[in-house]
């Protein structure tokens, strides 16, 4: 009778495999460790013992996934790692969907890990079952595609100039209708002046005059 080992994946036999107290999985003798923090100090894997040591931080299960897929996005587009790599990284197992079927590994935003990695600009690009590694791939960013637009407008610049072609102004000249009312307002003025007496300016009313007096009366001191 032969099984492999739930850590490193060797297949050994069941008499060299041992199991753990805490996750009930088998595990290689190199994949256990003495539980120090426990009073009977019996063996435990070494994912059990990486629990103990650093807890879960508060929040989602894959949010340390996405936190170093963005940090390894500053310095490359493609990164395969293997599910015990990941398993590393979130601190705690896959679940068995992510060991049986490359659905689990969709780019789907609604699933939380789905959106650990899309949120951070990444996706999945391939999933080995066999060979136990998945492939990520970053996507382009806004700032990487206004760059390559201002390549582009640049090797653009090269061609020669064609200006837009700009529409004349077009004075518009007044109405005779309106040049006739001005001429005539003008001649009106003139002949009051001209009937006014000798040294007497004539000063048209204004507005608040007109609306308050009749055209022919005068205001008395008792309306001022």
């Amino acid at each position: 009778m032969k099984d492999e080992c739930s850590l490193c994946g060797r297949v050994l036999s069941l008499y060299s495999l041992r199991r753990c107290p805490r996750c009930t999985r088998f595990y290689c003798r190199s994949c256990m460790t003495t539980n120090l923090w426990s009073e009977h100090r019996n063996l435990i894997c070494l994912n059990c013992a990486r629990r103990i040591v650093a807890p879960r931080r508060a929040g989602s299960k894959y949010g340390p996934l996405r936190e170093y897929l963005w940090r390894r996005g500053q310095f490359t587009r493609l990164v395969t790692l293997t599910f015990a790599k990941v398993e590393g990284i979130i601190n705690s197992d896959l679940p068995f969907g992510a060991l049986r079927s490359e659905e689990w590994w969709n780019n789907n935003e609604s699933t939380a890990q789905g959106y650990s990695w899309t949120s951070a600009g990444w996706v999945v690009q391939s999933v080995d079952l066999k060979g136990r590694t998945v492939t990520f791939k970053k996507l382009a960013s806004q700032d990487e595609a206004q760059a390559s637009k201002r390549k582009r407008r640049k090797a653009d610049s090269t061609k020669p100039f064609i200006p837009t072609p700009v529409k004349p102004l077009r004075i518009r000249q007044p109405s005779k209708t309106r040049i006739a009312r001005a001429v005539a307002r003008a001649r009106n003025v003139e002949r009051k002046m001209a009937a006014a007496p000798y040294g007497i300016r004539f000063k048209q009313k204004t507005a608040y005059e007109k609306r308050l007096y009749k055209p022919e009366a005068k205001p008395t001191s008792q309306d001022q």
